[in-house]
């Protein structure tokens, strides 16, 4: 969305966005400028990584710094809901410096967290991306697809300014050291899962995003998406040549009150002879951004879906709930419940 279009053009855009921000809460992204071309390498890259055998793979594994959040994980050592995901991947954030995020904002009101678990916050937010040695090209590719999704984000925030009539830039000095956060994922298929520890669910179980807006670059393989719909009914979200899927976080039912509300949702890859890949942007609020309903906004418009509980949103933190009852959160502290129960290393041992 351009906002240099005329008012007619932008109107119109917000309209669209907003239809699709109420119901299913997902969409379909074409137009962003990113060729067709890079991402069908990205996703070749990937799938050369993780055809590397274990011990090149684990040199840069996520139990090795689990407190950063960065680095590979293994088959089955992501959990959602209490069981493993069928799934390996790495998992990238931003990289910032200490004076650029201000960390005693999770020692005063509205953060709940004590000095301990302030502590515990601090390498998620400081920490440093970890890359593999190869294949050779990953890094310099995944580096130039992260900082367009981030220009991405911000133009989906603009847009959503648009299409709450509010002021332009409204939520840019909530977004603009966003935390953003990445995962390279690849799926087998999930008939083959088989694990000595634990339960396999799905190849990722149901759950919902955890800040702004989740820019999906998906590869060809169907069936694989899906996403629960408000009267509790699943649709497949097909790959489409050249768009990227987009679904919402859970900083959105916050501001909104759920008149744009993040949508369950969960992948079960059971193509069989196909090894799956996606690239997942996580375009998210600064990391000591407070989070709180918008002003003067109407209310909720979706009925809680009782399966997901009276937020509608699956396995809620306790800060969602706060700030979901008309409180406030500082984005780090959800953040850091959320990463904190995300990953159990026993997998594979």
């Amino acid at each position: 969305a351009d906002r240099a279009a005329g008012g007619g053009a932008r109107a119109s855009t917000a309209r669209a966005f907003e239809a699709a921000c109420r119901d299913p809460g997902f969409f379909y992204l074409t137009g962003h400028g990113v060729p067709e071309a890079d991402i069908d390498d990205l996703h070749a890259l990937a799938k050369r990584f993780f055809a590397l055998p274990a011990s090149s793979k684990e040199a840069i594994a996520l139990s090795h710094r689990a407190e950063s959040g960065r680095g590979y994980q293994r088959l089955g050592e992501n959990v959602t809901q209490g069981r493993r995901d069928w799934h390996e991947a790495i998992d990238f954030y931003a990289e910032v410096d200490e004076r650029s995020v201000d960390l005693d904002a999770f020692r005063r009101p509205p953060s709940t967290l004590g000095e301990g678990d302030v502590s515990r916050l601090r390498p998620l937010a400081l920490g440093r991306n970890v890359w593999p040695a190869e294949p050779a090209g990953f890094r310099a590719a995944a580096e130039t697809h992260f900082a367009r999704m981030a220009g991405v984000g911000a133009a989906l925030m603009s847009v959503m300014a648009d299409a709450l009539s509010l002021p332009s830039g409204y939520f840019q000095t909530l977004t603009d050291r966003s935390f953003w956060g990445a995962r390279i994922i690849g799926y087998p298929p999930l008939q083959n899962a088989s694990l000595d520890v634990g339960l396999v669910g799905a190849s990722c179980g149901e759950h919902t995003d955890y800040g702004c807006w989740t820019i999906l670059a998906q590869d060809s393989t169907p069936g694989a998406l899906q996403v629960r719909q408000s009267d509790g009914s699943w649709m497949t979200v097909d790959p489409l040549p050249g768009a990227f899927v987009v679904n919402l976080g859970d900083m959105l039912s916050v501001w909104t009150r759920r008149r744009f509300s993040a949508t369950p949702h969960l992948v079960r890859q059971t193509t069989r002879d196909r090894y799956r890949t996606s690239v997942a942007f996580f375009y998210e609020p600064n990391f000591d951004a407070v989070i709180k309903p918008l002003a003067g906004l109407d209310g909720e418009t979706k009925v809680a879906d009782a399966a997901a509980g009276p937020t509608g949103l699956v396995g809620a933190t306790a800060p969602l709930l706060r700030a979901m009852d008309g409180g406030s959160l500082v984005y780090g502290e959800h953040l850091f419940a959320k990463v904190s129960g995300n990953f159990d290393f026993a997998a594979n041992r």
